[in-house]
């Protein structure tokens, strides 16, 4: 296959349309940053190219890369990160090199240098996308399954339901593949207890509907089941629909993802849904362990996988996020506060001059004693924290 070549003019359309995306989506993937030592396994590549996104939270840079010799052509995507300090010193802009290591089912960037400081940095802006809680009963969301047949969410009332999002050209074998290979070990180790086994129902959706077709989507997942002939996927199904089918569903589930020519960059988000059709967890990024969620669903032999509505309630409530508007009275950074004198915040508390714990210290460097700010607060077990400030 003939490696596409880099140039200016394809990096500059690459890097105005990710970082217009990047301005308004945040990738809620909790990928942590990669283990420390080596294995005879790992292969090394040398990786150009320019930051698009930083998402620190989810220990993942997003970089529009040249091609890389020998392993993949030009694209955009996503990387985790071994060196951590790397996350406070990067932003979209930067021209970086680095080296890509890939190691069994693991991919991870180390060696990072900035040959070119960021050229943009409001294209660091970032909103956060909504994710159902607990308790949050999902829409019957159409889809087409691998026959090509229409199938709804709804339909699997009565089993759990566990699903998760791929797309068939995934490069990375730490994402698409290993959301794949899990669902087969979910699906092994859920056969050794038949009454379980019969209570629960797995379906991968792509977000790749335009090349994913049922026709492509049944080839793939034959390959994975364990299963053949008509009980092929009886267990475990594979399914797509047109664009705004798809995007409806990954959207309600907190998945963001775009198009990149024949790529696609998007997070992992994989959610256990109840026999009553309620949102029982959602799993983001790809640590969790196909264990965790056979443990969780062995709960269905005691009728306990239904989610609890009072917590789900309170763990709503504790996440909810307070708007406020005042003054900033003083800042004490060693203790990482802001002492603010603010109006009313509705549903919360009347106007008063109280200090206030940031969630991040990088906030206290955007304002200054006497400006006039607008906040947001956030109510964690060990009180409320500013989560994000602005001057106005």
């Amino acid at each position: 296959m003939k490696m596409s070549r880099w140039n200016d003019t394809k990096a500059r359309r690459i890097i105005k349309r990710a970082a217009l995306l990047a301005a308004v989506l945040l990738i809620p993937a909790s990928l942590a940053a990669c283990r420390g030592g080596s294995s005879a396994g790992e292969q090394r590549y040398n990786l150009k190219g320019v930051v698009v996104n930083v998402d620190k939270r989810g220990s993942t840079v997003t970089i529009a890369h040249h091609e890389i010799l020998g392993y993949m052509d030009s694209m955009t995507m996503p990387f985790k990160l071994k060196d951590e300090w790397a996350f406070d010193v990067l932003t979209a802009g930067n021209r970086v090199q680095a080296t890509l290591v890939v190691d069994g089912s693991r991919s991870w960037l180390e060696n990072i240098v900035v040959i070119e400081d960021a050229v943009d940095s409001s294209a660091t802006s970032k909103a956060i996308v909504p994710m159902p809680k607990p308790g949050d009963e999902v829409p019957d969301f159409p889809l087409v399954n691998q026959d090509g047949k229409r199938i709804r969410i709804g339909e699997y009332r009565g089993r759990a339901l566990v699903l998760t999002f791929i797309y068939t050209r995934c490069p990375l074998p730490d994402y698409c593949p290993m959301m794949t290979a899990n669902f087969e070990e979910i699906v092994k180790a859920l056969k050794q207890d038949p009454f379980i086994y019969s209570k629960t129902h797995l379906l991968s959706i792509s977000v790749d509907p335009d090349y994913d077709t049922p026709e492509r989507l049944r080839e793939h997942g034959a390959a994975h089941t364990g299963e053949s002939g008509a009980q092929a996927f009886s267990h475990w199904g594979f399914a797509t629909g047109s664009a705004e089918e798809v995007k409806k569903v990954a959207t309600y589930f907190g998945l963001q993802y775009w198009k990149d020519e024949d790529q696609i960059i998007h997070s992992l988000v994989t959610a256990v849904i109840s026999p009553s059709g309620k949102v029982v967890k959602l799993y983001t990024g790809n640590e969790w362990k196909p264990g965790e969620i056979v443990g969780l669903l062995g709960k269905l032999k005691q009728g306990q996988l239904e989610p609890d509505d009072k917590a789900a309630a309170q763990e709503k409530d504790a996440e909810k996020i307070y708007q406020g508007v005042g003054v900033v009275e003083s800042i004490n950074d060693e203790r990482t506060t802001v002492q603010i004198n603010h109006e009313d915040i509705k549903d919360l508390m009347p106007a008063m001059n109280m200090p206030f714990e940031v969630k991040d210290k990088s906030l206290l460097d955007q304002i200054a004693p006497g400006d006039h700010v607008a906040f947001a607060l956030q109510n964690m077990p060990y009180g409320l924290v500013v989560v994000e400030i602005k001057k106005q």
